[in-house]
This record gives structure tokens, sequence and C-alpha cells, in this order.
């Protein structure tokens, strides 16, 4: 008799645990396990959202160094100045050419990197410092010049979108490389 009561107790646990995987219901192991993947997906999701003014800022400090290797290109190409005009009141720049023999008369260039380009309002340029021509600036326009000679003038612009700030600098007019910077780098360019 012992051997068929052991039997029918392991019967039993196995009937009971058939019942139980019937009933669907979850463990505290699965229920952990589900809270630990949506924690991390929400971790890493959500910040990317937060982040979306950083990337703008970044995309466009990248776009305004990517026109200033264009523009210098375009200068020693066409055999002419081009400006780079900032409002910083309006908070757009735009592109614009000398005319033929003409360096003191500028005209609106057309074409994908020269029209007109309004910052969206989550983003700002704090000021722009063009020692050669008007020093730091924190309203109004200024301009930045490139030559047919390759020489760009040296300039630093200070992209700020409320929660930090990057800096698009040319330091050398001869080599008109321009760099970006994270944070609010003053060369001490003033004049």
């Amino acid at each position: 008799m012992p051997t068929s009561t052991a039997a029918r107790l392991i019967e039993r646990r196995g009937a009971l645990r058939a019942a139980r995987r019937t009933q669907g219901g979850f463990t505290l192991i699965e229920l952990g396990l589900v809270l630990l993947i949506i924690s991390v997906v929400v971790a890493v999701i959500v910040p990317r959202f937060r982040d979306q003014s950083h990337a703008e800022m970044l995309a466009h400090t990248r776009k305004l160094a990517t026109i200033f290797r264009f523009l210098q290109q375009e200068a020693i190409l066409n055999g002419r100045v081009y400006r780079l005009t900032f409002d910083l009141d309006q908070q757009r720049y735009s592109v614009s050419s000398a005319e033929e023999g003409n360096d003191s008369s500028f005209r609106t260039e057309s074409g994908v990197f020269s029209r007109p380009v309004a910052l969206p309002a989550s983003l700002q340029i704090a000021d722009v410092d063009v020692p050669m021509i008007s020093g730091k600036l924190y309203e109004g326009v200024t301009f930045t010049q490139f030559y047919p000679d390759g020489y760009v003038e040296p300039t630093v612009v200070h992209f700020d979108n409320g929660q930090e700030v990057y800096t698009l600098y040319i330091p050398d007019g001869l080599t008109g490389r321009a760099y970006v910077a994270s944070g609010y780098l003053d060369l001490g360019t003033h004049g």
C-alpha cells in the first residue's frame, strides 16, 4: 500500500501542475522579466525624445560648417567674393555674392546651400564674432566673407538651445577650416 499512496501523491501533483498551466496565469519571475524588459526599452527610448533639441542644434551647426566649406570652394572656383550674412534679430542666415568686378555690391545667391535658413524657435544664434568686420555681436546683422584666394574671415558662431551651447569656429582664415565644438568657446578673437 505505501507505494500506491506515493504513486497517488505524484499523480495528484502532476494533475495540479497541469491545472495551473491551463489556467494561463503568470509567475512572479515571468512578470519580473516583462517589467525589466519594459524598463530597459523606456530607459533607451525616452532620452532620445528629450535630446531632439540637442540633435537639432548639432544638425544646424554641422550644416553651417558645411556651408562654410562650400562657400570657400565656390569663391575659389568662381573667382568672386561670397558673403554669409547672419541676421541675429531674425535668427536666420543667407548667402550672397559680389557682382563681377564690384566687390561692394552683393546679390542673393540661388541654389541648395544659398537659400536663406531660418532657425527653429527652439534654437538660436547667441552671438557671432567676426573680429575683422564687426567684432562680437548679440543682435543686428553681420557677415563673413569668402575670397577667391581661399581666405575666409575668422569667425565664431555660438548656437544655443536653452540647455547647452555649440560653437562653430574658423580660427585660421588661410585654411578656412570650420570646426564644431560642444560648449561656449571664446577664442579671444575680439579686435
